[in-house]
Formats: structure tokens, sequence, C-alpha cells
């Protein structure tokens, strides 16, 4: 009678073991995020091509809008306002700088896009905040004129 209360016991703790552990990885693709051409662009601009629906927006949007309301003495040391805008979901996401993307390679990919998969680690005043665990990759906006059709 006890071996079998035993059993009952240690296949119960199992089964227990085993949904938390199904519960957790359900958690984890919730905070999961895959972008596909996800705009890189200033806070200011994500937010007013959110407000306004029109996100030509995005692609006008200058690189100084990234240092708006840094102040100068600053500009140098403080993280620039720089998110990635996912036009299919409408959102966009601040990003935890790391060995896989960076500040520096936001700047310089500002006005492209980028694709890739992030975590959801946190928020920033009430934005989401993506870690990339991977390489992402990031195409660069073209240069004006860089394509001229049919001649």
């Amino acid at each position: 009678m006890k071996l079998k209360r035993l059993l009952l016991l240690a296949l119960s703790l199992m089964l227990v073991v085993n949904l938390s552990v199904i519960a957790a990885e359900e958690d984890e693709e919730d905070n999961e995020v895959d972008l596909t051409s996800a705009v890189i662009t200033a806070l200011s601009c994500a937010k007013q091509a959110e407000e306004s629906g029109e996100f030509e927006v995005l692609s006008s949007c200058p690189p100084h809008a990234a240092f708006e309301g840094i102040p100068a003495d600053k500009i140098y040391t403080a993280a620039p306002k720089v998110v990635i805008f996912d036009v299919t979901e409408g959102e966009f996401y601040f990003v935890q700088p790391n060995e896989y993307l960076t500040y520096s390679d936001l700047l310089e990919g500002f006005g492209g896009s980028l694709d890739g998969t992030g975590v959801v680690v946190g928020e920033k005043d009430g934005i989401p905040v993506l870690k990339f665990e991977e390489e992402v990759s990031i195409t660069p906006k073209p240069k004006p004129g860089f394509f001229k059709g049919c001649l």
C-alpha cells in the first residue's frame, strides 16, 4: 500500500514539474518578438507614425531626431532615442544593446530596416525593451539617387 502511494506521489510530482516546464516555455514564446523589415527610427518619429497612421514619417525621419531632448553636454554619453518600429504590428520597441546589436549599429542603419528575433526583457517609459540573443540583419536606407530606374 505504501509503495502504491509512493509511486502515485512520484508520478504526480513528475506531472507537476512537466506542466511547469511547459508553462515556462509558453511564457518565453509570448515574450519573443520576430521582426521582419522593422524600421530603425527615432522615438519621436515612431510616436508620430503611430498616432497618425502615416508610415511615410518613418522613411523621412532625420537622424538628429534620435537626439531630441538630450542636453548638448550629454550628447556623446547619453543613449540615443532610437527604436525599432514593427510596421506589421504597429508597435515599437527600445533595444537593450549587447554584443549582437549596439547603438552604433542602430545609428549606422538609421532609416533602414532590421530583421531578427528578440525577447522582451522589460519596459522603459511604457515601451517594451527588446534584447537580441543572436545576430540580426540590418539593411541600411538606400542613398538618394541610388536607383535611377529604366533608362
